[in-house]
């Protein structure tokens, strides 16, 4: 070996040894006696297999011939020290120019040490430079050692330009670098701190750095510098600005806002704010609304119903919410009808709502109102169509009525007077008053029946049939008459308005029959545009007569029908059903209207309003009473009667009448046949009998015609319905008679308009 060599063997950090070829080492450094846990001298001299664990020189016996082939050979050992422990090293050997071995061991814990190192420092490297935040690494002096690739984003600069400067004199203001340098001997001092600072950028723009800033240590724990993590914060910043601006602004939006509103704790249920407009409107304090939670503020009734709501909120099920059909209540104990608007969000860290209140408790009131006046106009509707057909009914009825009248006047008149079929005559007209009754009633409920209004004191009307109604009501209901004030006049038949009293009457006792009180009540009252257009009357004074009693009351479903013609809740043989509905058609034929009021067990009111004097008096016509002594022998008469008439039998009939009479009859089908018939007959006719309805022409319509040819011919109308119902043109030359007619009131029509 040369001295080079030597120096070498011996200092080498790795250990080296030397073998002859019988294993036994010749040589070592102190670096391989150090491994091995021996000295030097132990060493020398020693079979190199006593340093190895057996087990490995079984699986890998030592590999002379390998290196004597080869040259050279590297293995793993697992070497023992004197403790027991091993120490794993990669041996590399090679063969010497003079044949012994050199080997040379490589610590592997060693190799693992620097390896572990090398892996850390790239590691820091690769997490440094991929950090989404500028990092720094100073010296004591605040001089830069380190600075990664975000950093050299952040403020413009390169890695050259930034490291080695002392960086708050390079990106910080005057004022900045002052308090820089008295975080700097802070953190000298071993202080963590974090803080805010601008930092201006190389193209001389500002951003804003959150910095976090921390003492770097050595292995023995002196702070030799610093490390710093840059987070550019501008953004946030001015959205946190805005965000408080914002906040400004809806708080004083929450304040001003003339609608009550509040915030609550979801999970809570109390009050965490609540505006001014709250405290006003329902008559709590702040410090009071803020000790209370949101079922405070509800009826007990609604307590549940709330709980299940905010149940689902908390579950998210709802995040922003309209409702109606809420009930508050306020401080006095005033319940009131709100609507309201709610959204979930954050408030201080707490899930919460923030609620908008608006009091409907006046809408809510208005749309009942505005339903019960739809139905009440409904209802008013289908009664006018059911009157329209009641009195449909009523005129065809009338017509036959007139036919039959007719025929048993011809037959009272051709029968002996001591005949015995004259008994049969005498029922037969009396069948004929009951059915004429019959339609008087139906004509009555469509507003057609006759009238003959007159200035009436209601309450005089009330007094005159007192005593009939209590004859009426029996013992067990007690009549109680109230008068309002005086003066209470209406235009109105006589006999119509006591028949609306009795009808009235008689239904309040059938609904008490264990007896009971009715009190019949006059008073004024003024209704306004809504309440009068619901009724269909104008705005205006009216004069009330409320009939109240304490029976049995009606529910919906009869109160709903009450009105209609042959609608009873009575038993077959107990009532006709035409009682209510009567009335009704009267009312509505005085210009008036009627309510019906109910509670099932607390019995019923009905109110009937009247104009005060508003109705005009009804032209007179002539009168279409039957007699049973009523003759066809009259005075023979020489007039030639045009008669125009679309109902066959009715024409038939009353040809015949006027024919015994001494009339001279011309015979028209409809209004069209008659004026032909007129135009051609004008020089002879004398009088126009004519029905008002009929096909292709009417009668009032014809009359018009006729009239422009001959002005003062006489007319005699006759209808089932009734004169006023058809707007008859009546004069003196110009008379109405309803059917069913007798011959007497026909003839003396006629005479009367001849005569005029």
């Amino acid at each position: 070996m040369t001295l080079d060599f030597q120096a070498l063997f011996a200092r080498a950090a790795d250990g080296m040894y030397v073998v002859d070829r019988f294993l036994a080492v010749i040589d070592a450094n102190d670096a391989f006696a150090t491994l091995v846990g021996r000295s030097r001298p132990e060493v020398l001299g020693a079979p190199i297999v006593s340093f190895i664990q057996a087990a490995d020189l079984r699986v890998h016996p030592p590999q002379v011939d390998i290196v004597e082939r080869e040259g050279s050979a590297i293995t793993m050992r697992h070497f023992v020290r004197p403790d027991g422990t091993l120490v794993e090293g990669e041996v590399a050997t090679t063969r010497l120019d003079d044949g012994n071995l050199l080997c040379i061991v490589r610590d592997v814990r060693r190799r693992a040490a620097v390896s572990a190192l090398r892996d850390s420092e790239a590691r820091f490297r690769g997490v440094a430079e991929n950090l989404n935040a500028g990092l720094v690494v100073t010296d004591r002096d605040n001089r830069a050692l380190y600075v990664n690739e975000r950093m050299c984003e952040l403020t413009g600069y390169s890695r050259v330009e930034l490291e080695g400067q002392v960086l708050g004199s390079l990106l910080f203001t005057p004022r900045e670098r002052e308090a820089d340098g008295l975080r700097l001997r802070r953190r000298l001092d071993g202080a963590r701190e974090q803080y805010d600072v601008e930092h201006r950028r190389r193209d001389g723009t500002i951003f804003l750095g959150e910095v976090s800033a921390s003492p770097l240590h050595d292995g023995a724990g002196c702070v030799v510098g610093t490390v710093g993590v840059v987070i550019d914060v501008t953004e946030r910043y001015e959205a946190e600005r805005e965000m408080a601006t914002r906040e400004h602004r809806y708080r004083m939006m929450f304040e001003v806002m003339p609608m009550p509103a509040w915030v609550y704790d979801i999970d809570t249920y109390r009050f965490l704010a609540v505006n001014p407009a709250a405290i006003a409107h329902y008559g709590f304090s702040e410090a009071e609304f803020l000790s209370m939670t949101i079922l405070d503020v509800r009826p007990p009734e609604d307590v549940d119903r709330v709980k299940a709501q905010v149940h689902a909120r908390r579950q998210g099920f709802e995040g922003q919410g309209r409702g109606w059909g809420y009930r508050h209540r306020k401080a006095d104990g005033t319940i009131i009808d709100v609507e309201v608007v709610s959204h979930a969000f954050d408030f201080e860290g707490r899930s919460a709502r923030i609620v908008l209140v608006n009091d409907v408790t006046e809408q809510t009131r208005l749309r009942s109102r505005e339903r019960e006046m739809q139905q009440q106009l409904l209802h008013a509707q289908k009664m006018e169509a059911v009157g329209r057909l009641a009195g449909g009914v009523a005129h065809d009825f009338n017509n036959l009525l007139t036919v039959v009248m007719s025929a048993s006047a011809v037959l009272a008149d051709d029968l002996p007077a001591d005949s015995p079929l004259r008994g049969e005559v005498h029922d037969i007209r009396q069948a004929v008053e009951r059915g004429s009754a019959l339609t008087r009633q139906l004509l009555a409920f469509g507003r057609k029946e006759e009238r003959a209004p007159e200035r009436l004191d209601v309450h005089a009307v009330v007094v005159n049939v007192e005593r009939l109604l209590s004859r009426a009501l029996g013992g067990g209901v007690q009549l109680e008459l109230r008068r309002g004030s005086d003066g209470l006049h209406v235009m109105a038949d006589a006999s119509q308005l006591e028949q609306v009293l009795v009808n009235l009457a008689i239904n309040a006792r059938d609904a008490m029959p264990r007896g009971g009180r009715l009190v019949i009540a006059t008073s004024l009252r003024a209704l306004d545009d809504a309440a009068a257009a619901v009724l269909e009357l104008s705005a205006g004074d009216y004069v009330a007569l409320e009939v109240s009693d304490t029976g049995v009351g009606m529910d919906e479903t009869t109160r709903s029908r009450a009105f209609e013609p042959f609608y009873t809740t009575k038993g077959p043989l107990e009532g006709t059903g035409l009682g209510l509905s009567t009335v009704y058609g009267i009312v509505r034929q005085s210009g008036g209207a009627i309510t019906l009021s109910s509670v099932p067990g607390q019995g019923t009111v009905v109110t009937v309003f009247l104009p005060v004097c508003g109705a005009a008096r009804a032209p007179a016509t002539a009168s279409g009473s039957t007699s049973d002594d009523e003759s066809l022998s009259k005075s023979p008469s020489t007039e030639c009667v045009l008669l125009v008439e679309d109902e066959p039998q009715v024409r038939v009939q009353a040809r015949r009448l006027l024919e015994r009479c001494g009339f001279t009859v011309v015979e028209a089908v409809n209004g069209e046949e008659g004026l032909r018939a007129f135009e051609a007959e004008r020089s002879r006719i004398d009088v126009v009998v004519t029905d008002v309805m009929m096909p292709v022409l009417g009668g009032v319509e014809m009359v018009g015609r006729m009239r422009l040819l001959a002005p003062e011919v006489p007319v005699v109308f006759v209808s089932g319905y009734t004169a006023e119902d058809r707007g008859l043109p009546l004069d003196a030359q110009t008379v109405f008679v309803p059917k069913p007619y007798t011959l007497t009131a026909l003839c003396d029509a006629i005479d009367e308009v001849v005569a005029a």
